[in-house]
């Protein structure tokens, strides 16, 4: 498979410590011993569905379909995948947890075909086949699906390379909007005619420095927040 049609293996382990991080955020003690509930099952069922949303899904009525927005629940789906994995992980007492996910995620993406990608339904029968019941979970992300959810990101983005962009500028873009105003109602969504998320996906894609950082996501916040202040605000 031609190199841009997969992660690299920094890339992956970008990812694992992004989520990681992301989530400490909110819970100190996750993923040793957690003392937020998480569910992360239930919030990649939503996503899901909210990118049935976006591809105009209701044949009783007219529709208008946002593939970008589509593309975009997936990456979310990808977050709580790499929780799940990781979760997973520590569950059968891995030593690192964080590094074999990372491992995990790299070994998916290189099995991964854009023209085997199906579609939500499909991803989620492979949630169940590799479900653990003895861990009380009946779905979980194992390497089919995995695999699965890196066929559909691949067919969404075209390449690996916009995938990982994808992921780090989502998480970026968050920080960016509730730096300049989401909360109070202040922050400017367009960004000359355009959605934040068209142009933060154009910007990072541009920027060979990102690909290639120790710190994608602080040199994402800083790529974002200086268009936003220069052109937008």
């Amino acid at each position: 498979m031609p190199a841009d049609t997969q992660l690299t293996v920094k890339q992956a382990q970008q990812i694992a410590k992004l989520q990681t991080q992301f989530n400490q955020g909110l819970d100190a003690h996750w993923p040793i011993a957690p003392k937020l509930v998480r569910d992360d099952f239930a919030a990649v069922i939503v996503e899901l569905g909210e990118r049935y949303e976006h591809l105009g899904y209701k044949w009783w009525k007219k529709q208008t379909v946002d593939h970008a927005q589509a593309n975009m629940e997936l990456i979310d789906v990808l977050h709580f995948a790499v929780s799940d994995v990781i979760e997973i992980l520590v569950e059968d007492d891995s030593a690192s947890p964080v590094e074999t996910a990372a491992l995990k995620l790299a070994e998916a993406s290189i099995r991964a075909h854009a023209d085997e990608a199906r579609d939500a339904r499909w991803l989620l029968r492979h949630t169940a086949l590799e479900g653990r019941p003895d861990l009380n979970r009946p779905l979980c992300f194992g390497d089919e699906s995995l695999t699965q959810l890196f066929s559909m990101l691949y067919q969404a983005y075209g390449t690996a390379e916009a995938v990982y962009i994808s992921y780090v500028g989502k998480n970026a873009l968050n920080h960016v909007r509730q730096q300049r105003g989401y909360r109070e109602g202040s922050y400017i969504k367009m960004w000359r005619e355009e959605e934040d998320n068209q142009v933060m996906m154009r910007l990072l894609l541009d920027s060979a420095d990102i690909l290639k950082s120790d710190s994608p996501l602080d040199d994402a916040i800083s790529l974002l927040l200086n268009y936003y202040d220069t052109h937008v605000a």
